[in-house]
Parts: C-alpha cells; structure tokens; sequence
C-alpha cells in the first residue's frame, strides 16, 4: 500500500519539519494543504521552490487539498479554481481534492449544482493535465454525501478523463455509505474514531490515528479497496488536535501507519 500523510497531521510545523514528519513517519508521499495560514503554501511559497525541497527528502505530492465549494461556482470561484489547479500542476501533483458546500442551503436541484460545477470546472483541469479527485464529504449538511452522487455527476458531464474520487474512510462511515466505486477511486483518505456518539454526529476533530478499537472499520475498508484493485495512495488525515499537538507524533504516527499496513 502507497501511504502519505495530510498537512492536517501537523499544521503547526514548519516545512522543514513537516518534511522530517514525513520521512521518520516512513510514507513516500504526503498532501499540501492551501488553507494552513502561515504555510506552505498559502505562505506564497512558490511551487518550484516547494517541489525542490520535497524531492530533495524523497518524497513526492499525492494531491493538494483542497478547492472548496466547487459545486456553488462562480467568477470567484473559477479564479480560485485556476489558481490551484496551476499550483497543483507546477508542484507535480498527480491531482487536486474538491469538497463539496456543506453548510446548510436551500438549492432546489443539488444535483445540477453539482454538474455545474464539474462542467465548469473540466476544462481548467484538462489545460493543466491534472485530476480533480471528487471527496463526498457526509456530514450532515453537505451536498454531496455519497460516492454515488459524484459517480452520477461526472458520469453526467462525461468527466472521467479528468475526475476521480477521492474516498474517504470517515466520510463513507460517517453517511452510513454502502458503495463502492474502486474503477473510479484516485486517491483514499484515512483516520481513525475511537469517540462515542452516532456517526452523524462525529465530527472532525474526532478524527486520529489508527489503532485497535477504531470504529471507523479501516482495515476492512482498506481491505475491501484493495481487494477490488485499488493500488493509489492512502493517506492518513487527522483532525484532532490530541494528534496534532503530540510530542510524540513522529512516534505515534509510524506505529497508526505500521499497524494499518501489517493488517492489509
């Protein structure tokens, strides 16, 4: 399994700590963030300068994430959209992470707003020769919570020369999913939910490493994504900041990542 790790691990860390994070963690790819104030590379760090440091440690970019909102487009959002998708493409990576609008609205046609912004967004994709990776989020107000809802809106446009989805384990526990798309999966997100509640109810800074008694059934997913061909990366995705400010996190972080893979 190809495992990296999300900025969201460590979004207090410097680059070059970050980078450290990576290496002791043992992954070989790892996710930028643009929405880390004060990081790269919200920062301004130029994509050329940031691509040279991560080859210089061996790794490579598995995404940057994330274009929010892509569904409610419009002029600011296709200038936002232009913006990363170059920085995603002068980074070297292989695609950029779009989330859906998930707080509350009063769309009439979800669906088409959905198709919109996939139509409208294709062909910045395609001038830069990267992926957008379509992430379900299921939390209760998103507007979009199932890998079939994305599969049916790039199906739609006829996308799937520049879309993939992005599958995340939380995301697919947390709207009780039961599909599964692995032909049509570019990369995978993972963390980990020992916090009781009702999955809907989770949130995510419930979200850390993985160990025994993680709700979220990982290794089964994992398994299952595997099982049906899925050979991308997986990427561990925390939000709890329990995880982020750990003193020992390189330490914890490579034990969460051993474990997962010995399992798979």
């Amino acid at each position: 399994m190809k495992l990296a790790i999300n900025r969201t691990c460590a979004p207090g860390l410097s680059l070059p700590d970050f980078i450290a994070l990576a290496q002791r963690a043992g992954v070989s790819a790892v996710e930028i963030r643009g929405d880390i104030e004060g990081r790269e590379f919200a920062d301004g760090t130029p994509a050329a300068a940031l691509r040279a440091r991560l080859a210089d440690a061996g790794l490579v970019v598995a995404s940057v994430n994330a274009l929010q909102r892509f569904n409610d487009w419009s002029s600011a959002r296709a200038e936002e959209a232009r913006r990363l998708v170059a920085y995603a493409a002068d980074l070297g990576a292989p695609g950029l992470v779009l989330c859906p609008v998930h707080t509350p609205e009063t769309w009439d046609d979800p669906a088409a707003k959905l198709r919109e912004g996939l139509a409208a967004l294709a062909p910045i994709l395609r001038a830069h020769g990267i992926k957008g990776y379509v992430e379900p989020l299921g939390m209760t107000h998103s507007t979009m919570k199932r890998q079939d809802m994305a599969v049916a809106a790039v199906s739609a446009i006829d996308g799937w020369d520049c879309y993939q989805l992005c599958y995340d384990t939380f995301q697919f526990f947390r709207c009780g999913d039961d599909l599964l798309f692995p032909q049509h999966i570019g990369l995978a997100h993972m963390s980990g939910i020992t916090a009781p509640g009702a999955p809907g109810d989770l949130t995510e800074p419930d979200r850390g490493l993985i160990f025994p008694g993680d709700r979220v059934g990982n290794i089964a997913q994992l398994q299952a994504l595997r099982a049906a061909g899925y050979a991308g990366f997986v990427s561990m995705e925390p939000f709890s900041p329990k995880v982020q400010n750990d003193p020992d996190l390189a330490q914890h972080l490579r034990a969460s990542l051993d474990y997962v893979q010995a399992l798979i």
